[in-house]
């Protein structure tokens, strides 16, 4: 492979880690895998506005962006619900999980019902993340209720892992059953299967790992890349449990 494969391939690694990190659509990765080294610039330019800032430098602006722009250093409380929604998500990108459920709780008292289903799921993350389990499960309750796929069913599978986590295990299950029924979805077949173990059905559980593996070798080759962790888990898993 010569240097331009190696810059392709790193180019693309680097996009794709920084779309899971920042939580954009996962759209874009399967834009990366298709048009590789230009859908990753294309996604690094969109993402961080490049052409944005060097179209303001040739006009002479400052690089500096302007404070207005930087909805995520607006102060909890002082600004507008878009603005607390977008400031929020992006501390809970941060890992600032006790700072981002501040601002959510703030957008929670103004807007009530009518606060978007993308703010209950990153709220609902972050009260996973400090461990306060029926916060999160309320709220992603919510979610699941008025859309079963949202995020492609990631929703679905944290409310699943809330009941796991709070012992509710027989309504983990039925969520866990429920979600699979509607997408297949590797994470949340293995960890299905985690579930049936600790419930003492290893039998069942082994044929969920079975049952991955299989779903996984029909599956594009992008998709078994991406999950490529879970078939090695449900691997070790069958190795261990013979």
């Amino acid at each position: 492979m010569g240097f331009l494969g190696i810059l392709n391939l790193v180019l693309m690694a680097a996009a794709a880690v920084d779309c899971l990190r920042r939580r954009e659509q996962l759209l874009w990765i399967v834009f990366i895998v298709i048009f590789q080294f230009f859908g990753a610039l294309l996604y690094f330019a969109y993402t961080y506005n490049l052409l944005g800032r060097l179209g303001a430098v040739g006009a002479g602006v400052r690089r500096e962006p302007r404070r207005a722009a930087r909805v995520w250093d607006v102060p909890a409380g002082d600004g507008t619900p878009a603005q607390l929604q977008v400031q929020g998500a992006r501390l809970v990108s941060r890992g600032q999980h006790k700072e981002a459920i501040a601002v959510f709780e703030q957008l929670l008292d103004r807007e009530g019902p009518h606060v978007p289903l993308d703010a209950r799921y990153n709220l609902a993350l972050a009260y996973k993340a400090v461990g306060r389990w029926r916060d999160a499960r309320d709220q992603l309750s919510l979610v699941v209720g008025e859309d079963p796929r949202f995020r492609a069913g990631q929703a679905f599978l944290e409310l699943a892992d809330c009941h796991y986590q709070m012992d509710d295990n027989m309504q983990a299950r039925n969520l866990f059953e429920q979600l699979l029924r509607i997408i297949r979805f590797p994470e949340a077949r293995y960890k299905y299967g985690i579930l049936l173990d600790h419930m003492g059905n290893q039998r069942a559980a082994a044929e969920q790992m079975r049952l991955l593996l299989g779903e996984l070798d029909a599956a594009p080759e992008f998709h078994r890349r991406n999950n490529r962790r879970y078939a090695k888990l449900a691997k070790r898993y069958l190795h261990n449990h013979g």
